[in-house]
């Protein structure tokens, strides 16, 4: 944000960005997780931070520093792999809340559509690639053969509107093997996670 004047005005606070059934959450304060970081290394507390909630950008993330430069609040994101390295921005435990949908009804409605789970690895900006772990075919409101699929591809922002329903059946991604990386800091330990969601229009190659 800081160096990108184009990335503010896109990335407006209040802006409707997403499904009004989206909520994104960053906290470091779930314990039993590989986000866990219940005091940053600038000794700021964590709290829950409501990134979008109700498909409206509500927050970001922060250090003291980018809290001052852009005027807002420290958020108990700045993270560093060890004393050898500064405190830069870092995520948590980052994930979308869950929804009040069971995982049969999301199928019921995403008929003829694909269910991927869980990914192999991905990247993003404003737009985004992810390389499904597995993917299936919906048919008759049920999973039923595996597809091949390589990539799954879109616009954040168009991707996050095109979201339909989110599932009560959350769960939070924990890895003991790495996690963020970010200005040479990898791997940092992080979480994320969420419930199913459906999501009614996507690239798919």
């Amino acid at each position: 944000m800081m160096g990108d004047p184009e990335a503010v005005k896109a990335w407006q606070l209040g802006s409707m960005v997403g499904a009004p059934c989206l909520t994104i959450i960053d906290y470091g304060g779930q314990e039993n997780t590989s986000g866990y970081c219940p005091i940053d290394d600038e000794g700021t507390p964590a709290r829950k931070n409501y990134l979008i909630k109700n498909g409206v950008l509500t927050g970001r993330l922060h250090s003291t520093h980018t809290a001052n430069v852009l005027g807002e609040s420290p958020t108990s994101n700045a993270r560093a792999m060890n004393f050898e390295y500064e405190p830069i921005v870092r995520m948590t435990s980052t994930y979308i809340e869950n929804g009040n949908m069971t995982f049969d009804e999301l199928l019921k409605r995403a008929e003829g559509g694909l269910y991927f789970y869980n990914f192999k690895h991905g990247s993003g900006g404003s737009t985004f690639t992810i390389a499904p772990l597995r993917a299936y075919f919906i048919r008759n409101g049920k999973l039923a053969e595996p597809v091949r699929v390589s990539v799954i591809s879109g616009s954040v922002f168009e991707t996050l509107k095109n979201i339909e329903a989110c599932g009560d059946d959350f769960h939070l991604e924990s890895s003991c093997f790495g996690g963020c990386g970010k200005m040479e800091q990898w791997p940092l330990p992080v979480a994320d996670g969420g419930p199913s969601i459906l999501v009614n229009e996507m690239q798919v190659s």
